[in-house]
């Protein structure tokens, strides 16, 4: 499959969320790793090094904006692009004003999700294109 090569992070805690969008992320083809809940969050995404990382708004005991925006903050994995998810209509502009890329409003239809991790990537290929020519 063509997404094979992409690894997607999904952080949610709500086991439901997290096994609809991992089963449909790979059928897809993409790769996907699950995390439950942000404890660790830093160490387990430089473990991994996704391409993309989708990432609910709240979660249990933390704020997903101070963790998107301490990632954006991390040296090694600032530039993963990140999408933050919320059914908080005023969410949109907290979550980007804290450094998320791309924004999902919960609830939201498959196909949505899957063009906004598509964009994720060939953002994120279009800022390593740019660099290579740089250096060259």
């Amino acid at each position: 499959m063509l997404n094979e090569k992409y690894h997607v992070v999904v952080i949610d805690d709500n086991e439901d969320i997290l096994f609809m969008l991992k089963t449909m992320l790979q059928l897809k083809g993409y790769k996907v790793s699950i995390k439950e809940n942000a404890e660790n969050i830093e160490p387990f995404i430089e473990s991994v090094l996704p391409d993309v990382i989708l990432m609910d708004m709240l979660l249990s005991g933390a704020d997903g904006r101070e963790i998107c925006k301490n990632l954006k903050e991390n040296q090694t994995i600032k530039s993963i692009p990140v999408i933050m998810m919320s059914a908080l209509p005023q969410a949109e502009q907290l979550c980007l004003a804290n450094g998320a890329n791309f924004f999902l409003g919960k609830p939201f239809e498959m196909n949505d999700l899957l063009q906004t991790v598509s964009k994720a990537i060939a953002s994120n290929e279009d800022k390593d294109n740019d660099m290579s020519a740089y250096i060259q």
